[in-house]
């Protein structure tokens, strides 16, 4: 599938605003999360949080190079907080994160697209990110 279609897919569950605001701080925090809790793994001389970022940015790139840039950009503010963070504040990130995203599926009245689909778990960070830039593009604009 390419973005359009995949956006359009993951956008038809998530068009409830407060849905969407849960979105916008729980999928950060899970990123945070994951990135925290994996740079304390290395694959030889690089940490694994690198790793998986390289391989999502990889994929994002394949679908949408403005949003694999988007996301290079926070990901690596992300990553640079993540690697202050132990593992149990990661792990409290992580957690959170998903409690957002639960409380906004439920304002929406809807499943989370991943649990039809594992790629929308990528395509999540991808879409949200994209919208947060827009939102403060858009923002910029009209100031």
């Amino acid at each position: 599938m390419d973005k359009v279609m995949l956006f359009a897919e993951y956008g038809a569950y998530h068009q409830e605003r407060r849905n969407r605001a849960c979105h916008a701080v729980g999928i950060p925090l899970i990123v945070l999360g994951v990135m925290g809790v994996a740079h304390l793994r290395t694959i030889g001389p690089i940490d694994l949080a690198i790793a998986i970022a390289a391989a999502t940015l990889i994929y994002y790139a394949a679908i949408d190079l403005r949003g694999a840039a988007v996301s290079l950009v926070i990901f690596a503010a992300l990553y640079a907080l993540a690697t202050h963070l132990t593992w149990q504040e990661s792990l409290g990130a992580f957690v959170l994160g998903w409690i957002f995203q639960l409380v906004g599926h439920r304002f929406e009245g809807t499943k989370p697209k991943f649990l039809e689909n594992l790629v929308y778990l990528a395509i999540g960070p991808l879409y949200i990110f994209e919208e947060l830039f827009d939102a403060l593009t858009r923002a910029k604009r009209f100031s």
